[in-house]
């Protein structure tokens, strides 16, 4: 299956720490050595698949600043195929805070990503089978302009291809914070057949939602489903994911890489225990490499209750930085 990321990229930039920094004014705070690497939901999701042996290419926004040659270099050294839109803008970057095991924080700043526009993409030359979009609350301009995404994946439904979305958490005091989410699910998610968020990601949109359960996660993926999306992957960290899927129709209209999966993938609703992992190596894109399992695995053509564990594995191989399975 040949699969095209685009959306939300970055650089991660993160210092090594024993313990959190403190922010007390005058006060020295001794951390360890700096790493720089790619980051964000294109570049994540992409970068696993490419690992698991699928056939991706990224469509990328790049800037124009001190930061930006660094930025080329680290997407060249990947060796997956891009497609880059120049801005005259800064390069986006995260200070990714993470320590002791505990999830991490991040202090983003958005850069090129503010004015990319998915409609720029020429879908018809690039021709994938699956175009997975990633972030928007990270992306200002599919905030602002409530068509942009939809008319991007419309566009994509017309040629055939699955369309796959990924969300990331609201933060109070961005753009995204003001951005009436009930309506923009309603207006995007009639033309997303895959949806992967977290249950952090859903309750930052749409107003809290009690503590992430089995019961809750089913409540919650049934409403998604009801918006239109064919097939929901909906999870909550350790409390495990829970995949559910729509009617044989709905599938069947899900294009080159669902529409063939139709009967068996229809009308089901499937959970999956997290691995026990009580100190992982990194929480760092493991929200991306479940969703690029799963992605995976429907290439694959796996059935939904093989694609679910095989995307457990997957995201329990990466928080414990091991080979893949």
């Amino acid at each position: 299956m040949k699969v095209l990321t685009m959306g939300h990229a970055c650089v991660d930039i993160t210092p090594a720490l024993n313990s959190s920094p403190g922010l007390e004014p005058g006060i020295l705070y001794t951390v360890g050595p700096l790493s720089m690497a790619l980051g964000g939901a294109a570049v994540n999701t992409a970068r696993k698949l490419h690992e698991l042996g699928t056939d991706v290419s990224m469509a990328l926004a790049s800037g124009d600043d001190e930061l930006a040659p660094v930025y080329r270099e680290l997407l060249e050294r990947l060796g997956i195929p891009m497609h880059l839109v120049e801005t005259p803008l800064s390069t986006s970057y995260t200070i990714v805070v993470q320590h002791g095991g505990h999830d991490r924080t991040f202090w983003q700043h958005e850069g090129f990503n503010a004015e990319f526009d998915p409609r720029d993409i020429d879908l018809a030359a690039l021709r994938p089978e699956l175009l997975h979009a990633g972030y928007p609350s990270l992306m200002p301009f599919w905030c602002r302009n409530v068509t942009a995404l939809r008319d991007a994946f419309d566009a994509a439904k017309a040629l055939g291809i699955t369309t796959s979305l990924d969300l990331a958490h609201v933060a109070d005091g961005s753009v995204a914070s003001t951005v009436d989410w009930a309506a923009w699910f309603a207006h995007t998610l009639r033309a997303t057949d895959i949806l992967s968020p977290s249950w952090d990601d859903v309750a930052s949109a749409l107003g809290p939602r009690g503590e992430p359960t089995r019961d809750s996660l089913a409540a919650a993926a049934a409403e998604l489903v009801a918006q239109g999306v064919a097939v929901v992957q909906l999870s909550a960290g350790r409390a495990g994911f829970l995949l559910r899927t729509a009617d044989r129709d709905r599938l069947a209209r899900g294009g080159a890489a669902l529409g063939s999966l139709a009967d068996q993938w229809a009308d089901q609703e499937l959970w999956f225990e997290a691995e026990a992992i009580e100190r992982p190596a990194t929480t760092v894109g493991a929200g991306d490499s479940l969703t690029a399992g799963l992605i995976h695995a429907i290439g694959l053509g796996l059935s939904p209750g093989e694609a679910g564990e095989f995307a457990r594995r997957v995201a329990g191989a990466h928080l414990r930085q091991e080979p893949l399975p």
